[in-house]
């Protein structure tokens, strides 16, 4: 008979397998004793679908509770004959499972125990002989716990064992995966070992060796000494010399350069993979107040946007498809992607470029941070009393970094005691001794924040904006958009027009308000204004609240009672926050540059290689000036919620 896969209602295949479901149940009524054991997966897979009430569109009520009747009696037959499994039939049984079915047989092992049927020495000699999958055993947790002792030893012996532990524990899933069940007999000197035979095996793989690199120890997890996190970076690194030996990879060219000659502020050229940016040093020297050359990080350099929410963070929804699913990744870093990287690039040749500019006409960027916080916020918003100390201009690269993080700190810090008692009290802020920590930064201001939440903001935001959902093809037409929204923006569209899989979807989006349908029964948005946010959620992953107009702000209030949405209040948002941590320190992620760290406590070697400092100041520098456009943003909207007030 046909074989039948157990899929979840979404999929697409689903129908598909329902439809082959109606033939096998069919086939099955006039045969009844079924004894091959493919067929008897496929009719425990039949009865998944009646159990979790998915049927076809198609099938009368009348049929849908023959057919459930049927499913019924079928039960027995599947008990009967696993329990007829024993330690003589089991590897001949095994062997003649269909490869898309090895999952469901070991389901079904699991299910009716037939691994108690099994003597520990058999069981040893099936899976040293037989071609077992290990991550399929790994999922069934009693069967694990049976043979712990002998699945340990197979572990042990098999190198490859160390990708399931790594996919188990470090590696990142963007769908929820079932979880793996290690031997309790597997202590944490046993998984070390199988890391290190990975290590050592003739051709571990590369993406696998970069996850052992950035493995942060962990009691019950991974616990990987200092020796073997070596061992793995110098793997790694022989790898990519073998593997990059010749500069291969993808080109990219940019270029950010300054003109003497230009007279536009800025010229932007993109072709392709080169970028060529020019900015007019002209324009920059006519224009030398402090006040513009800050501002110029917003409207020339554009660091952050109209909503003041940092252009330079990683965005998932802005990475390519197999960024998003085909790239293995730590569960514990920081996801960077090919745009990530180009805006990192820019925006250090940028901020280089004007450091020097500057420099040369006899401004440093120092000062004018200093001035921000010394002279602009106690004239323009009453905030006194803020104290600054930058590097000075004699100090080396190496000496700027050492200073410019405690400097960065201090004046957070003092931002964090002028929110919570109105003024900068020093004795008060010398007597609070807590590590600073950029999640906890408070806000001049309530409902700062705005971020998606919950199975109904996913679920459509999914649906109307991603690229996988299915709901921009049109099979009718031949037409194809990029995701739905944009479909729903470019034609006019019908429910008659999409095939039956889509329709529940359809449907769902209507029941909760997102969509309707007009007099002439076309699918149109039930309210622009909602269908915006969440659009502008899905794409930068949080609002700024009061950037947003009185009736935003108000379609914002409804989500938020419908619990699509949270408020939080904090001068950096959540993704800032993690941009920040990637390049300061390792308190969240495992791949952090660790910048504030690595000048703070180990001081590097020497001053040999003054480029790396000079870049690393940079950074720093780049990260100072996000801090000044964040505080200067929260003044601006407390104070124009107070006048508002009055």
């Amino acid at each position: 008979m046909e074989k039948v896969k157990y899929l979840s209602a979404d999929d697409l295949m689903c129908g598909y397998y329902l439809k082959r479901s109606e033939k096998f149940i069919k086939e099955y009524k006039k045969e009844k004793n079924v004894q091959d054991i493919n067929d008897i997966i496929s009719l425990n897979n039949i009865k998944k679908y009646f159990d979790n009430d998915i049927y076809l569109g198609e099938w009368t009520v009348d049929e849908i509770k023959h057919y459930k009747n049927i499913m019924k009696t079928s039960y027995r037959m599947i008990a009967k004959f696993f329990n007829s499994i024993n330690e003589n039939n089991f590897a001949i049984f095994y062997n003649n499972v269909d490869i898309d079915y090895k999952d469901n047989f070991w389901e079904l092992v699991a299910k009716f125990k037939v691994y108690e049927n099994i003597s520990q020495e058999k069981f040893k000699e099936f899976i040293t002989t037989s071609k077992v999958w290990l991550y399929q055993i790994l999922k069934r947790k009693n069967m694990v716990e049976h043979f712990g002792r002998i699945i340990r030893d197979y572990m042990l012996n098999d190198y490859l064992s160390a990708e399931l532990l790594l996919n188990q524990y470090e590696m990142k899933h963007n769908r929820e995966k079932e979880p793996l069940y290690f031997p309790k007999d597997l202590n944490s000197a046993d998984k070390e070992t199988i890391i290190c035979n990975y290590i050592d095996s003739e051709k571990p793989n590369l993406n696998y060796l970069r996850l052992i690199t950035n493995v942060q120890s962990s009691t019950g997890r991974l616990e990987l000494s200092p020796r073997t996190l070596l061992k793995s970076k110098k793997k790694v690194e022989e790898q990519e010399r073998q593997f990059f030996y010749e500069n291969s990879g993808m080109h990219c060219e940019t270029l950010v350069a300054f003109s003497k000659t230009q007279d536009d502020e800025v010229v932007a050229r993109i072709n392709g993979q080169k970028n060529k940016i020019t900015y007019s040093i002209k324009w920059i020297e006519n224009n030398m107040d402090f006040a513009t050359l800050l501002n110029n990080f917003i409207y020339l350099f554009e660091f952050v946007d109209l909503q003041m929410r940092c252009l330079f963070v990683n965005k998932f929804n802005r990475m390519s498809v197999f960024e998003r699913f085909l790239v293995t990744i730590s569960k514990n870093a920081y996801t960077t992607g090919i745009a990530f990287e180009q805006i990192n690039m820019i925006t250090l040749f940028q901020i280089t470029g004007y450091y020097n500019v500057l420099f040369s006409i006899g401004i440093r960027l120092e000062e004018v941070i200093e001035w921000f916080f010394e002279d602009f916020i106690a004239n323009e918003f009453d905030a006194n009393n803020f104290k600054i100390s930058m590097p000075s201009a004699s100090s080396t690269f190496l000496e700027k970094c050492t200073i410019i993080a405690p400097a960065m700190e201090s004046v957070l810090k003092q931002f964090s005691l002028f929110v919570k008692e109105g003024q900068v009290d020093y004795e008060l802020l010398e007597i609070q001794s807590e590590h600073l920590i950029y999640k906890n930064i408070p806000s001049l201001v309530q409902k700062k924040y705005a971020y998606g939440i919950g199975n109904e903001f996913n679920k459509a935001s999914f649906l109307l904006f991603s690229d996988q959902s299915g709901l921009g093809y049109n099979d009718k037409t031949k037409k194809s958009y990029n995701n739905f929204f944009k479909y729903m923006s470019k034609e006019k569209v019908k429910k008659k027009d999409f095939p039956d899989y889509c329709i529940s979807q359809i449907n769902w989006l209507i029941e909760r308000q997102y969509l309707t349908i007009d007099e002439t029964k076309h699918i149109i948005f039930k309210d622009k204004t909602n269908i915006m946010i969440l659009r502008d959620l899905y794409y930068n992953e949080v609002i700024s609240y009061w950037r947003y107009p009185e009736s935003g702000r108000n379609v914002l209030n409804e989500l938020e009672k419908k619990n699509v949405i949270e408020f939080e209040s904090s001068l950096f948002s959540r993704p800032e926050q993690d941009y920040i941590n990637y390049f300061l320190n390792k308190s969240k992620f495992n791949n952090g540059l660790d910048l504030r760290n690595k000048y703070s406590h180990t001081q590097p070697r020497s001053m040999a290689n003054e480029k790396i400092h000079n870049q690393n100041y940079m950074i720093f520098l780049r990260l100072f000036i996000i801090l000044v456009i964040k505080i200067n943003d929260d003044f601006c909207i407390s104070d124009e919620i107070e006048k508002d007030q009055d």
